[in-house]
């Protein structure tokens, strides 16, 4: 049997709740809890500028992208994306995730201004 390793994360009072997701005794943690992370040996990072969204009742599906050829002719309406990896969340945390992201978008536009909105 292999060794588990514990990690045990510290978390403030009043940030733990019993009756989370997972049923009546399953803990509900807070956003603002303190958190120990680690990184996953096959932790990566990657800049998009493309993204697909997908739903189903049961998750949110994220196809992240690069966009490597814009055509020229304006007749022509494809781009050409290289698709870098997707990634699956609970619907639950993607709107969690979309709230957080507003949040810290404003604070951005009201210390460097307004990020204009690329055209149709």
């Amino acid at each position: 049997m292999a060794n588990k390793k514990t990690l045990h994360i510290k978390r403030p009072a009043g940030n733990v709740e019993v009756g989370g997701p997972g049923g009546p005794s399953h803990p509900f943690i807070r956003a603002n809890t303190n958190r120990e992370t680690t990184v996953d040996p096959n932790f990566f990072k990657a800049y998009a500028n493309d993204a697909q969204i997908l739903m189903t009742p049961w998750d949110v599906r994220m196809v992240f992208g690069v966009i490597t050829s814009i055509p020229t002719d304006p007749t022509e309406t494809s781009v050409t994306v290289n698709q870098l990896g997707e990634i699956h969340v609970s619907p639950q945390l993607a709107k969690r995730l979309v709230l957080v992201m507003m949040q810290q978008l404003q604070a951005y536009e009201q210390q460097f201004g307004q990020i204009p909105l690329p055209q149709e």
